[in-house]
């Protein structure tokens, strides 16, 4: 019998957005260990996750693919208040893992980070999106079909590259990708959640950023960080 627990707004902080609802799959994937009951679930309530349509996108599809969360509600309410989901993996480990029901490709996936709202240290200083657009630009991955997964295209495109701009189309060139690079964001949980993974994960970053929100199992081995020096201060040199 499935125990569904109703979250109310709040009680992850919020709105939640994609990497923070994975975050919370890796509680659900907690209780159940601590609890030793496989049939938990959450019901997130209206209000809980941001309104952004690709949130809500990702939540309905976390719910088609997934049996973290419940499309239904329960009958009872998980009494807990402001819980950061990456605070708490301090207490829970990297727990969750989602199947990946793609067959892999020859498939190069760039997923740039450019316009995070906040925390916008995350962002990408454009050398470090050319870096990339340059490593897999010869003769090496001469076979390898090219992928930036991007919101929106850009006037100036990459000579062999394909800007995907369809956010589920998205997540499908990431679950069928060989090589995955990402930045801070919800593209790259995904990514490192998945049982079956990209085989090369680059998880590229500046040394500001925060270790509690790494890609889940990078900080056991999965994949690994590349790091790059932000002037987020402005620094004058002589």
């Amino acid at each position: 019998m499935q125990m569904i627990y109703n979250i109310e707004p709040g009680t992850f902080g919020g709105p939640m957005r994609m990497g923070d609802l994975l975050g919370v799959c890796n509680v659900v994937a907690y209780l159940r260990k601590v609890k030793d009951d496989n049939n938990i679930r959450f019901f997130l309530q209206p209000g809980s996750i941001s309104s952004e349509e690709h949130v809500q996108f990702f939540h309905s599809f976390l719910i088609a693919i997934t049996d973290y969360f419940s499309a239904f509600s329960g009958t009872e309410s998980l009494a807990w208040r402001r819980v950061n989901v990456w605070d708490f993996r301090d207490i829970s480990g990297d727990l969750l893992t989602i199947h990946n029901f793609k067959d892999k490709k020859k498939k190069i996936v760039i997923w740039p980070v450019f316009d995070a709202p906040y925390n916008q240290y995350r962002n990408w200083p454009k050398e470090v999106f050319n870096k990339y657009i340059m490593q897999y630009n010869n003769e090496k991955y001469k076979d390898y079909e090219k992928i930036i997964c991007i919101k929106k295209e850009p006037q100036e495109k990459e000579e062999g590259w394909t800007y995907s701009t369809d956010f589920l189309q998205n997540v499908f060139h990431l679950m069928e990708s060989e090589i995955f690079v990402s930045g801070d964001t919800g593209a790259s949980h995904f990514a490192w959640s998945l049982d079956n993974s990209p085989e090369e994960l680059i998880y590229s970053n500046s040394s500001r950023g925060l270790i509690h929100t790494t890609p889940f199992y990078l900080m056991q081995g999965k994949g690994r960080t590349e790091t790059y020096w932000l002037d987020f201060e402005g620094t004058t040199w002589k």
